[in-house]
Parts: structure tokens; C-alpha cells; sequence
């Protein structure tokens, strides 16, 4: 059977949310925020399993994508420390990843913006009740009379003038600005090492994890731990200068939806084709906000301080494949 990019997207995003789900339900005794996790990933893979199976139209991924949204909003709630989180944490960011790649490429359309605006009616003006006009008096048929002298001419009255005040309009009602979220300072860059020199070990006592972090799963050193798989159709990449030295303030971009704090240190755990992977640890430069419209990838662009002689090998090969992003650093 053959099956659609669109189907095979679904079905990827499906089981990674459904091998996450299995770890949270290990636990018999899960708190009440740790359940509405599980609720939210099982009403994001019913219309994703629609899609992988061909029964569902390919606009239910934004209704998925609606549901992990949701989901992803409570984990600042969560305590991270409950087993099964943090891979939810990264479940849902993959996830999302996913779904927004395979709306952008294959230009699916929301079937919420389709839907015309609902007209409005006015209210009707009310009008002014009709005054009542007197009933006419009959008068009886005139005696004759003789001659008077010659009478007066009769002058007609105006009509009474009617003054009618306008209906009071209905005042608009004015929402208040929503204030801007303060963004949480982390520390200060750390120093670049050397081509060639082992990583140090990072003591735990000396990480700072900013608020926004509680989102990224911690890693054995204390540091947010991102996690992200490398081929030659990725949204993530490695970028570079205009001068394309990677090992001069170069780094990589992670496509997620799980944004950390600028100057945030961090490790990333890279998987590149062939079942390789390679561990480096480095420093949030620049980031991405997620936005409305489908062209703009969010996302971290992390510049590697620390990685080891075999994980720069495996960069640079990679990078002779595909050339990296350029960006101005």
C-alpha cells in the first residue's frame, strides 16, 4: 500500500506522541496536571491517526496542532521531575515540528479562515408612535342668517412640529493592551574552546536555568537538553557568518516550538543521517518567535562553545553535503 508524505508525517508525529503517552501511564499515581497531559496527547492523535489511515482530511493536522498547542501552554504548570514529562515536553515540541513542516510544504488550508464572517445586523431605529388626530366634529347645517358684513378671511394654522430625539447609540467597549511578558535574563557567554580539546564537565551547582526553561527537558549536567535530527530536508540546519567559519561564533538552528531565553546555556544531542550522533553544549544567540503566518520556522539558533574532535568531524562532513544557513552573527 502506498502511502502519502502527508500520511507518513501524521503516522511519525503519531507514534512519537503515543511512545510518551506509554511512559506517563506507567505511573498509576499521576497528579491531576499530569493528567490533563495525557488527555491532551490523546485528543491530539485522534485526527492524526485519521490522517496516517486516509479516513480524515488533511486540514484535521490543524486541528492536532490546536490540541498540542493547548497542551504545550500548561507544562509551565507541570512539575518536571514527574517521570514521563520531560519526553512529553519533548513529544509535543517534535510533534508540532512536524505538523507545521507538513502544512507549510504541502500548503494545507486552514479550514478555520475558509469559514465567511457572520453579518451582523443592525438594531432597528425605533420610530415615534403617531400622534392621534382628533375625530372631526359635525356641525349642524347653518340657520340662514342675513348678510353679515363682510367677513374676515380665515388664516390656516401650521401643523404642530414634532420633536424626535435620535435612539442613544451603544457605546463601544474598549479591551485593555495586553502587557508584554518580561523576558528572563540568563547568564553571561562562556568562553569558545579550542579544535581539538575535551569537553569539561559543567558543575551543577554553577547552572542557572531561566523560568522559560521548564518547557526543555534537564540533561545529567543541569543544563536544558535539546534534541534534534539532522537530514538534507530538515527545518533545523547548521548556519554560519558571511565568512562561513562554523567554529567562529557558528552554530545550529533547532527548529522547535520549546524557546529558551537568550544567553541561555545548553546542550543539544544531534542525530545526523546514518544513525550517528553527537553531543556539544553551547549558548542561545538568537531565536524565532512562533508567528501566524505558516512561511516563518521558530525555532533556537544555538552557537556551539564546547564540542569534542569527533563531533566537530561529524559537523564538518555534514556541512560538505549541505550548506549551512547564513546568518548575520
Amino acid at each position: 500500500m502506498t502511502t502519502s508524505p502527508i500520511a507518513a508525517t501524521a503516522g511519525a508525529a503519531r507514534q512519537r506522541l503515543a511512545s510518551s503517552l506509554a511512559s506517563l501511564q506507567q505511573d498509576p499515581n499521576l497528579p491531576a496536571d499530569v493528567l490533563e497531559l495525557v488527555s491532551g496527547l490523546a485528543r491530539a492523535m485522534g485526527p492524526l491517526f485519521q490522517v496516517e489511515r486516509g479516513t480524515g482530511d488533511p486540514s484535521l493536522l490543524f486541528t492536532a496542532r490546536a490540541v498540542l498547542q493547548e497542551t504545550l501552554g500548561k507544562m509551565q504548570t507541570v512539575d518536571q521531575s514527574v517521570v514521563g514529562v520531560p519526553d512529553a515536553t519533548a513529544a509535543i515540541a517534535q510533534s508540532l515540528g512536524m505538523i507545521f513542516s507538513a502544512i507549510r510544504e504541502h500548503h494545507i488550508a486552514d479550514p478555520a479562515a475558509a469559514q465567511p464572517a457572520p453579518v451582523v445586523q443592525a438594531a432597528p431605529v425605533p420610530q415615534p408612535a403617531p400622534v392621534p388626530q382628533p375625530a372631526p366634529v359635525v356641525q349642524p347645517a347653518p340657520v340662514p342668517q342675513p348678510a353679515p358684513p363682510a367677513a374676515q378671511p380665515l388664516v390656516a394654522q401650521p401643523p404642530p412640529v414634532l420633536l424626535v430625539q435620535p435612539a442613544p447609540q451603544p457605546m463601544p467597549l474598549v479591551q485593555p493592551a495586553a502587557q508584554p511578558i518580561p523576558l528572563v535574563q540568563s547568564s553571561p557567554s562562556v568562553p569558545r574552546e579550542t579544535a581539538g580539546a575535551p569537553v569539561p564537565a559543567v558543575p551543577r551547582v554553577h547552572s542557572v536555568i531561566p523560568e522559560t526553561a521548564a518547557k526543555v527537558p534537564v540533561g545529567p549536567n543541569g543544563l536544558p537538553r535539546i534534541e534534534v535530527e539532522l537530514d538534507v530536508h530538515s527545518d533545523s540546519n547548521f548556519y554560519t557568518d558571511f565568512l562561513g567559519d562554523i567554529r567562529n561564533h557558528g552554530g545550529i538552528f533547532v527548529a522547535t516550538f520549546s524557546l529558551l531565553s537568550a544567553n541561555t546555556l545548553c546542550e543539544v544531542l544531534i542525530s545526523f543521517p546514518g544513525a550517528l550522533t553527537a553531543e556539544v553544549r553551547g549558548i542561545v544567540k538568537w531565536k524565532r518567535e512562533p508567528k501566524g503566518d505558516s512561511a516563518t520556522i521558530p525555532g533556537l539558533g544555538v552557537e556551539i562553545t564546547h564540542a569534542s574532535p569527533d563531533a566537530w568531524k561529524l559537523i564538518d562532513r555534514f556541512i560538505k553535503n549541505r550548506e549551512p544557513i547564513i546568518h548575520e552573527v
